[in-house]
């Protein structure tokens, strides 16, 4: 952490889950049903030889793909399933209240801050606009919709985040990537983007902090 000037940056990319909040994308299912909640986590990553979630991150698959499968698994009807994809995902909350209003201090530094995530298409068309993500975040990078990971590499860069480097004219020794996921920070270490692991969203609100009263104290 110590080697990153805060002062030069021109964007910080923020990963969503477990980085910013907790609460997993079926999280009123958990609370209302568990034991169907956790035949859903059972179709879509325990008993999942195919991998196919990851092909859903990718946006190779979409949401329509993903009710199918956990239609024919017997678990639920398919028009159901996709009810309560919408419906669950329409529910997120964040760990804490406010975290926008930091996200919104630091924006007011001078730098952009852009969230992140690798995703599937249900939080693109029900998170986002549920907590009006759009408002508090310059951009919102989603695997589902650019068709790679953050981890996914080319020779000389990292897909994912590629485009918005180049229509923004910022350099990866420019920008950071704050992620629970140490493959993710790791990967961008690589391509000369700083990377900084964090354990938890409060460990990511204390970032923050640290970030804007350095680029504050400084500027």
């Amino acid at each position: 952490m110590t080697d990153v000037n805060f002062d030069k940056l021109k964007v910080i990319f923020i990963d969503w889950y477990l980085t910013l909040t907790s609460v997993t994308f079926l999280n009123k299912l958990k609370v209302e049903n568990h034991a169907l909640f956790k035949k859903f986590i059972n179709v879509i990553f325990e008993n999942n030889p195919e991998g196919w979630q990851y092909d859903w991150a990718r946006g190779k698959l979409c949401k329509e793909d993903a009710a199918q499968k956990i239609s024919q698994a017997g678990i639920m009807p398919y028009n159901n399933v996709l009810q309560t994809f919408a419906d669950c995902c329409s529910h997120q909350t964040l760990d804490y209240p406010d975290t926008f209003e930091k996200i919104d201090k630091l924006r007011q530094t001078g730098v952009k801050v852009v969230l992140a995530t690798d995703n599937w298409d249900v939080f693109t068309d029900y998170t986002v606009p549920s907590l009006q993500l759009n408002k508090h975040f310059d951009a919102i990078l989603s695997s589902n919709q650019i068709g790679y990971l953050k981890r996914d590499e080319q020779k000389q860069s990292i897909p994912f985040f590629d485009e918005y480097l180049e229509e923004n004219l910022i350099s990866p020794q420019e920008s950071l990537l704050i992620d629970d996921n140490a493959l993710n920070t790791e990967t961008c270490q690589k391509h000369n983007m700083h990377g900084i692991k964090v354990q938890s969203p409060k460990d990511t609100l204390n970032l923050l902090d640290m970030i804007i009263n350095e680029r504050i104290s400084h500027g």
